[in-house]
């Protein structure tokens, strides 16, 4: 169910973060950043964020009226989606949450690896942020070296991903509760 024309659609650039009370698919594609996605059943909600790096600069260490690019930063943005679940009566153990990307994008050779492990930093926040809110992830598909392509649907919180493999082409699967699949397609 990758290409449904009847949803709204929204294409999530880097540093950007999307909050849709009504059933959409948002989409994205990912290197060394991650998306966080949130979804709460019980208010038809749905949010999504694609942050580029780990920390803000700030020295007001991203408190939510100072911070001016808050949707940039892991940080930041994590706790800006929760408070608009919170803002709207949702409970914490209603939302449901997922992340993908993550990647490092340089080849092992690469003088500037080490420097430069972006993804890995990305993926450690958001671990942080999600579990300093008391939330739990519930699927994931983080690191390696492959960027993807992410469609994730609002309404039921299924999220789909091309990972683009080299000289393998594209591969399709959902992500799993627990591993990736490669070959075959499953639905959360």
């Amino acid at each position: 169910m990758i290409n449904n024309k009847d949803l709204p659609s929204y294409y999530l650039k880097p540093g950007e973060f999307c909050f849709v009370r009504e059933p959409s698919l948002i989409l994205t594609v990912l290197g060394s950043c991650v998306m966080v996605t949130m979804i709460c059943r019980r208010l038809a909600a749905g949010a999504a964020c694609h942050p580029v790096l780990p920390v803000c600069p700030s020295a007001d260490s991203c408190q939510p009226d100072k911070c001016l690019l808050k949707n940039k930063y892991v940080a930041c943005v994590i706790p800006e989606m929760i408070r608009k679940f919170q803002d709207l009566g949702g409970r914490l153990n209603e939302v449901e949450v997922k992340m993908f990307g993550g990647s490092n994008m340089f080849s092992r050779n690469s003088p500037q690896r080490d420097n430069l492990q972006v993804g890995s930093k990305n993926v450690s926040m958001a671990r942080l942020k999600i579990a300093e809110a008391g939330l739990t992830l519930k699927s994931f598909d983080v690191g390696g070296n492959r960027g993807r392509k992410i469609y994730f649907y609002t309404d039921s919180g299924d999220v789909w991903v091309k990972r683009f493999q080299a000289k393998l082409g594209i591969i399709d699967y959902l992500a799993d509760e627990k591993e990736l699949l490669t070959t075959e397609l499953k639905k959360i």
